[in-house]
């Protein structure tokens, strides 16, 4: 059996879909797995209501063995990190993460005494700093980076995140992405680039409905961040007035008054999610089009299809293998008139030829691709 060691960026604690943790779990039923887990700061041990704080001060030096449906998992926490993206000097950068890498060795020694480095795997999913400055500490694994997100892009990254990117890069056997954007991105900036796209869980989607509903309600799944066009939503529940317009979500971005068929109901359990849709007569992925959103490839696609609804969504991405399936807008108008005729012309042959499509794109499908990546 290959171990596997993901060194991540996502949490393992935090409750939201990720697709780093679908696809690991899903690799803990033919491998080993071992998950280096984010890089928690001081301020996170106190602060963060997710932070795993007895695994961080210690405690069975910092290991835990999580049962998975699919298998056990080794989850390690190094001891906190430093705080470092307040630093605009790229030297007092340099020697924090230094540091900050030294405090991260002794996890990484603390996993290399148990395995076979002829039979190991790395992979970093979305963390390059930390892979730049912990090279030298994981000793000549083979290691492949797993990207999801332009992080040039992201606004929590700095502008450290992007600068790191392009050195970890010459670091890595492979790049492993998520979109065909993603894909551009690392055209010609590093020889093996594989894409596995995000899939979906289709053990919450086990019971959908193929009938057409009539509960006039529309809905987005998902955080509701700087992603989301906010006018564009706004909009929506002013024109149709006579729907609920639910957010099942984190509210992310400050917003000061609502039309008053806006609701937003908080981030649900993934296994809650299926009862929630299947009420819904039509589903909307309303994002801005920008450097960032280009390279999306959304979860809550297939999470939509696995339920059988219509989809409506911007074109902030290439979304050309969702044709036939989904409607995309190029306004803000015809985002309107599309949800009106969709959920129209809704019927059960397109409620099941959504559902068949997205149950070739299961976790489980995509795992195996992901691994076949890992091999080439």
């Amino acid at each position: 059996m290959k171990t596997i060691i993901c060194h991540s960026f996502p949490a393992w604690d935090t409750p939201y879909i990720k697709s780093t943790l679908e696809l690991i779990t899903r690799m803990a039923k033919s491998h080993r797995v071992i998950f280096l887990d984010y890089s928690y700061t001081l301020k996170d041990l106190i602060a963060n209501k997710h932070a795993p704080k007895q695994a961080l001060l210690g405690k069975a030096k910092g290991k835990r063995l999580i049962s998975t449906d699919f298998g056990q998992v080794e989850v390690y926490n190094s001891r906190p990190m430093i705080p470092v993206n307040w630093v605009s000097n790229p030297l007092l950068f340099r020697v924090i993460m230094m540091l900050n890498a030294f405090i991260q060795s002794f996890t990484i020694q603390s996993i290399l005494k148990t395995i076979d480095p002829e039979e190991t795997e790395l992979i970093n999913a979305f963390n390059p700093v930390y892979g730049h400055f912990t090279a030298k500490y994981w000793q000549g694994l083979p290691a492949s980076y797993y990207s999801y997100d332009n992080l040039a892009a992201t606004h929590w990254s700095g502008k450290w995140g992007a600068i790191y990117e392009e050195r970890f890069l010459a670091e890595v056997n492979r790049v492993i992405v998520s979109s065909h954007g993603l894909v551009e991105k690392f055209r010609g900036k590093h020889p093996n680039v594989k894409c596995v796209k995000n899939g979906v869980n289709l053990a919450n989607f086990n019971q959908p409905t193929t009938e057409k509903t009539y509960s006039k309600t529309i809905g987005y799944l998902g955080a509701f961040d700087d992603r989301v066009d906010l006018e564009l939503m706004q909009r929506v529940a002013q024109a149709y007035p006579d729907y609920a317009v639910e957010i099942l979500g984190e509210l992310k971005i400050p917003i000061k008054s609502l039309p008053t068929n806006l609701h937003f109901l908080g981030a649900k359990p993934q296994d809650q999610l299926n009862d929630l849709l299947k009420n819904w007569d039509a589903a909307l992925i309303p994002f801005v089009k920008n450097e960032f959103t280009k390279n999306i490839y959304p979860l809550k696609i297939n999470e939509y299809l696995a339920a059988g609804k219509p989809v409506i969504s911007t074109d902030f991405a290439d979304l050309e293998e969702f044709k036939g399936l989904i409607k995309v807008a190029q306004t803000q108008e015809e985002f309107m008139e599309l949800i009106a005729k969709e959920i129209r012309y809704n019927n059960r042959v397109k409620i099941s030829k959504r559902i068949s499509f997205a149950r070739q794109n299961s976790w489980e499908a995509r795992t195996s691709l992901f691994l076949q990546a890992l091999a080439s």
